[in-house]
């Protein structure tokens, strides 16, 4: 069985004997009797199934149940009180709870109810298996995520795909903005024809307009022959413009054409040529905060920016964490010519408590580099970088380490760390903005070191 169950409940005895019975049922089971002792435990781990009692001496279960909700949506939860009300069950049915127990239980009803429940949940994987195909895996077999946020971007896409919109795309780098560029494009009824991604950043400002536009033979001192542009030939398909806010100003008013008149003409040449394009930008820039220093056109980003999309960053679906390393594992398993069938779960929580400030990117990388290392058959935590190993030397020390919510833990954090760190790096490592960092700053008084 192997799923990880939290029992939450104020009477040791219930915990010890009710932890023991589903030990035996080999669930991994983690035992608090406090609401805060619950939180704190949640944020360490990932607990598919969690059992907690209602009346508890610092707070209110459901708090509890409503928190967990907004984490992992995919939870299984039980519910137990010794003051049962029509009240109590009216809000554990709202908040969808699996089950609603009154005490004193027989510890079989919790074990009848828990199988009960996994019992559901495997009628409903096996109905998932026996459909022909899913919609997620036939129109985004690329895109790899269970998470809520990534669902809920994937319906958005269905929705905008089969049209002409532009669309732009914002996210941190490493993100995967390029990859759901391509999900919108196959899923279109432009996908038959070309899909062209062109770096702004990436390629010298003389270059990019011939790359772009094209050039005819006696243009220019090189040019000995015709070339077709990158925008020629993407006609009738998609155009990915990653890092579409350092196109150079100069070429911003030629896209600006492109986009309202649907044709281009290649450098040197006096022929029009007409183009049919749908245009996927991306940026990890504040477009508007460029247009207030003059370094993009507003005209072109309201030309571009009819409908945006944001990719959020792996640290805000954790939920995907597991799911990316795995499939990243046999990747390059069956690459390396490797027999690694696992990922140990203590490297496992490893990875769910890094940040990941490069995303999908650096975790893929990251796997890359452990199962060069790995000499086994799983991935072990020596195999993972030395930045990352660090955490676990800290996990072995969390008892020595007062309790601390998480508010307590981020000041604490901030005022030990500012002298050392900048802005964003503070930010990238508590997992927020730096307009959240600035907030938190702002509410408790803590003045800027650097």
């Amino acid at each position: 069985m192997n799923e990880r169950l939290m029992i939450v409940d104020s009477d040791y005895n219930v915990r010890e004997s009710l932890s023991n019975r589903l030990r035996k049922e080999n669930f991994i089971v983690d035992c608090v009797a406090t609401l805060k002792e619950a939180l704190n435990n949640y944020t360490t781990y990932i607990h598919d199934f969690v059992v907690t009692e209602i009346e508890l001496p610092d707070g209110d279960g459901l708090e509890f149940v409503r928190k967990i909700k907004k984490l992992n949506p995919s939870a299984k939860i039980i519910v137990t009180t010794s003051y049962p009300s029509i009240a109590s069950a009216l809000k554990s049915l709202k908040l969808k709870v699996d089950d609603y127990i009154v005490k004193p239980f027989i510890y079989d009803e919790v074990m009848a109810s828990l199988k009960q429940i996994l019992r559901i949940q495997m009628e409903k994987e096996e109905i998932v298996k026996e459909k022909p195909q899913i919609k997620q895996s036939e129109e985004f077999i690329s895109i790899i995520g269970e998470s809520v946020e990534i669902k809920l971007l994937l319906e958005k896409i269905k929705k905008i795909a089969n049209t002409p919109t532009n669309v732009v795309l914002l996210g941190e780098t490493g993100t995967g903005k390029e990859l759901f560029a391509r999900a919108i494009h196959e899923a279109s009824y432009r996908k038959k024809k070309p899909f062209v991604a062109i770096n702004c950043a990436s390629l010298p400002d003389n270059l990019l307009e011939s790359e772009l536009f094209g050039f005819v033979k006696g243009s220019f001192t090189g040019a000995t022959f015709d070339k077709k542009g990158l925008l020629e030939i993407a006609d009738g398909g998609t155009v990915f413009l990653d890092e579409i806010g350092d196109l150079p100003i100069s070429l911003q008013a030629k896209l600006l054409r492109v986009i309202e008149d649907k044709e281009i003409r290649p450098l040197g040449s006096v022929t029009i040529k007409k183009v049919d394009l749908r245009f996927i930008s991306a940026t990890n820039k504040d477009l508007t905060e460029e247009i207030k220093k003059g370094n993009f056109r507003e005209d072109l980003y309201f030309r571009l920016n009819v409908i945006t999309l944001y990719i959020p960053p792996l640290r805000e679906r954790v939920k995907d964490i597991e799911i990316l390393a795995y499939h990243f594992m046999r990747k390059f398993a069956i690459k390396m010519g490797k027999d690694i069938k696992k990922i140990e779960p203590q490297t496992m929580q490893l990875l769910l408590k890094y940040s990941w400030p490069g995303n999908v990117r650096e975790l893929q990388n990251v796997i890359e580099q452990s199962v060069v290392f790995s000499e086994y058959d799983s991935i072990k935590p020596e195999d993972l970088p030395e930045h990352i190993k660090t955490l676990e030397r800290l996990v072995d020390k969390r008892k020595e380490i007062p309790v601390l919510s998480i508010e307590e833990y981020t000041k604490e954090f901030i005022l030990k760390y500012q002298s050392f760190y900048t802005e964003q790096e503070l930010a990238d490592m508590l997992g927020i903005t730096r307009k959240a960092l600035w907030e938190k700053r702002k509410k408790w008084g803590i003045t800027r070191t650097q």
